[in-house]
């Protein structure tokens, strides 16, 4: 199943939308796996114009690859070469999770093509472990490791209210539960390009409750909608949503506002010439 609003073959396209349906190392919840088709499934209920920003998903050239088909034991090599393979200075990419490990090997084949690279994380986790239960790369140190690539100065982390004070104080641009207010706050100070990853469990779990890991309080939605806002400004090369998951709880509520975000991010990563 594709988007319903990407129907560019790849040649010509300006966005790219690729799913990567892995959550092996999933601790709490499994099933992120699932997210990218619940998500595209999901979009049929959402319209292509955002209210936000006045403008139309349709008007856009997107291609959707759909899934990455993958070994489980060669996720990550199979993963990275996907995206090197596809990688273009003139395109955009937005990739579905699955869980947070693949901003790994999707910000390492980044890395690749933009020798500078600025991430931008938002999440309620820190997800700076050195490792967690035996696993070097998991959704729990999926920071660490991108830190391992960028380097921690490059690593812009909003809506954190979970991690071991380890993290907390590893971090060097780590910014406390709410979102919008720390964000334009330095925003013109992040380097581009940027690279973007959303773990949708940045948002209250009242509101949005299928996710893998779950944590008391969080933002609104609009938060997160103004937030991308502010980035809209920045030279935004390549994004994720991660850690919807469909088998956590109802699956359709959560579906659409990850289906919506994806709206607003496609929408936020235009150029301005677009």
């Amino acid at each position: 199943m594709k988007l319903y609003y990407a129907d560019t073959d790849l040649h010509t396209a300006d966005f790219v939308v690729l799913g990567l349906p892995y959550d092996r190392t999933s601790s709490f919840i499994p099933g992120a796996r699932f997210g990218p088709q619940f998500i595209r499934m999901c979009a049929e209920n959402i319209e292509d114009y955002s209210p936000y920003q006045n403008r139309s998903v349709g008007d856009l050239r997107i291609c959707d690859l759909e899934d990455v088909v993958f070994e489980t034991r060669d996720w990550f090599i199979e993963t990275q070469k996907t995206v090197e393979n596809i990688l273009n200075r003139e395109k955009r990419f937005v990739f579905l999770g699955g869980e947070h490990t693949i901003t790994v090997p999707v910000v390492q084949a980044f890395k690749k093509q933009y020798t500078a690279l600025s991430v931008v994380q938002f999440d309620a986790h820190c997800d700076l472990r050195e490792e967690y239960l035996g696993e070097k790369v998991c959704h729990a140190t999926a920071m660490r490791r991108v830190c391992d690539t960028v380097g921690p100065d490059n690593l812009y982390q909003f809506g954190i209210r979970s991690g071991t004070q380890e993290e907390f104080s590893f971090g060097q641009h780590l910014y406390r539960f709410r979102v919008a207010e720390h964000l334009l706050s330095v925003v013109e100070s992040i380097p581009e390009p940027i690279y973007v990853t959303i773990d949708i469990d940045v948002l209250n779990p009242c509101a949005v409750p299928a996710v893998s890991t779950p944590e008391p309080g969080g933002i609104a939605y609009n938060e997160l909608v103004g937030a991308l806002l502010t980035l809209k400004k920045k030279k935004i090369v390549g994004a994720d949503i991660v850690e919807y998951n469909p088998l956590a709880a109802s699956p359709w509520s959560s579906g659409s506002t990850a289906a919506e975000l994806l709206r607003e991010l496609l929408l936020v990563m235009t150029p301005a010439t677009q």
